[in-house]
């Protein structure tokens, strides 16, 4: 009944700031870069113990999409006049103590037929309707009725991501689509083994370039939030339809069609089965990648979404050829140097609270520069944390190339790491959760460690 009246009255806050800043966004607030562009609040929402309230901007410029540039100007418009915007709120709410604010964009209103909706003037939900679930079938029905497939993994690739997208384009290529899996950073050296000519770059994009001038879908691998795969959404937009393939609790149902299944330990788990709702053989290529997605997200068997389903596909999986001696060998054992120097700057800045029931460690952009260590190497740090004697919970905390500052939270026991990512407009599994801040990283660091020290 109490987290009821929370949820309520948290919600109820989310309301009256989202309503206070929709009133001086058209009154008092004249920064130009507001000015410059229809900015407006789509929708706040309040952590359930009133710290924390994400305030989620949409924005048009000259009646398109704004440009990367205009949004930075606008979120840094909104950190400039937060002081003013908290004071405001504070004492029209009568408020003894007033939530941090953190300002973040809703693109879900710039992709697909959002942008049509906005451009025609139309009443639109400030948030995307959620649709039922689609099973296995109607993806399957929907991809063998389609000719061209694009297919998108997230930022940061990991065993998951990657070999799922690649089992499934694969899966589609041997049934003669026209297929491919857009990525916009380095793979992993870890994982460049089952690239098997999957992928395509981004980055090379080009406006008459027929690879990504238009196709019938473009799928989300592994990832549900359109500000989370690895280029602007210009690509993932050039789709006649939508799919999103995901695992993660926090993902939505919001695109055309929608296999979202947290049961599931991998995305890996989810294609596997849609593979099979195809009809289509497994090769050993297809299979070695899939296998590198179940072993990657279940931490070699050992974490708590391990299954007998999970056992049982890995089976069929080196039944049908996956390699299961080079998956070990390069995965595993296929280290930089420079991964295992970073990893001892980072371990150099441990600190613990609650008792060492908490676990924080921070990597700041030169520490990367010194050790000559790549970003996608930082994968895997939070469970090294997490595996120290006594921890709970772990945060690993990194600045970005773009100077934002990301967190990665892992739990071992009862602890829901993605609520409390959900603080700061992130998500993830209750055991393994992220999110994205533009907060500076000391600050970050230090908001972890105050609200570990608190709750655990």
């Amino acid at each position: 009944m109490a987290q009821k009246r929370n949820n309520y009255r948290s919600g109820r806050i989310g309301e009256e700031i989202k309503r206070i800043i929709s009133d001086l966004l058209l009154r008092e607030l004249k920064d130009p870069a507001f000015e410059a562009s229809l900015v407006s609040i789509s929708a706040v929402k309040a952590a359930s113990d009133g710290s924390f309230a994400t305030v989620f901007v949409s924005m048009l410029s000259s009646g398109d999409a704004a440009t990367d540039e205009e949004k930075r100007g606008v979120l840094s418009a909104f950190v400039k006049a937060k002081g003013f915007i908290r004071h405001e709120i504070g004492r029209r709410l009568e408020l003894r103590h007033v939530p941090d604010l953190r300002f973040k964009f809703d693109t879900s209103e710039e992709y697909g037929r959002h942008i049509e909706k906005i451009l025609g003037g139309l009443d639109i939900p400030k948030e995307p309707v959620e649709k039922p679930v689609d099973t296995a079938d109607d993806i399957a029905a929907a991809l063998a009725a389609a000719e061209t497939i694009r297919l998108f993994p997230h930022e940061n690739m990991d065993g998951d991501t990657l070999g799922s997208a690649v089992a499934l384009c694969l899966a589609l290529r041997s049934e003669g689509k026209d297929c491919a899996v857009v990525i916009g950073e380095k793979i992993p050296d870890n994982l460049e083994f089952i690239e098997y000519g999957c992928t395509v770059s981004a980055q090379s994009a080009a406006a008459e370039d027929p690879m990504f001038a238009g196709y019938d879908i473009a799928a989300l691998m592994d990832v549900g939030e359109m500000d989370r795969i690895q280029e602007d959404g210009g690509l993932f937009a050039n789709a006649d339809e939508t799919v999103c393939l995901d695992h993660h609790i926090s993902s939505k149902a919001v695109y055309d069609y929608n296999l979202i299944d947290a049961a599931a330990a991998a995305t890996a788990e989810i294609v596997y089965e849609v593979i099979r709702a195809m009809g289509i053989c497994l090769d050993a290529r297809m299979a070695t990648a899939l296998y590198v997605g179940i072993v990657t997200d279940t931490g070699r068997f050992q974490y708590a979404n391990t299954t007998p389903r999970v056992h049982r596909m890995a089976a069929e999986l080196i039944e049908a050829g996956a390699r299961v001696g080079e998956v070990s060998a390069e995965v595993y054992e296929n280290i930089r140097r420079e991964k295992i120097m970073l990893e001892n700057a980072v371990m150099s800045t441990l600190k613990t609270v609650a008792d060492g029931r908490g676990a924080i460690a921070y990597m700041s952009r030169n520490m990367l520069a010194d050790t000559g260590a790549l970003d996608e190497e930082t994968e895997g740090i939070a469970e090294k944390l997490r595996s120290v004697s006594g921890v709970e919970v772990s945060a690993f905390v990194r600045e970005t190339a773009d100077g934002r500052t990301k967190a990665s939270m892992r739990s071992k026991h009862g602890y829901d790491v993605a609520e409390l990512a959900e603080r700061y407009g992130g998500g993830g599994h209750a055991k393994a959760a992220g999110f994205t801040s533009d907060e500076p990283l000391a600050d970050v660091v230090a908001e972890l460690g105050r609200i570990l020290g608190e709750t655990l």
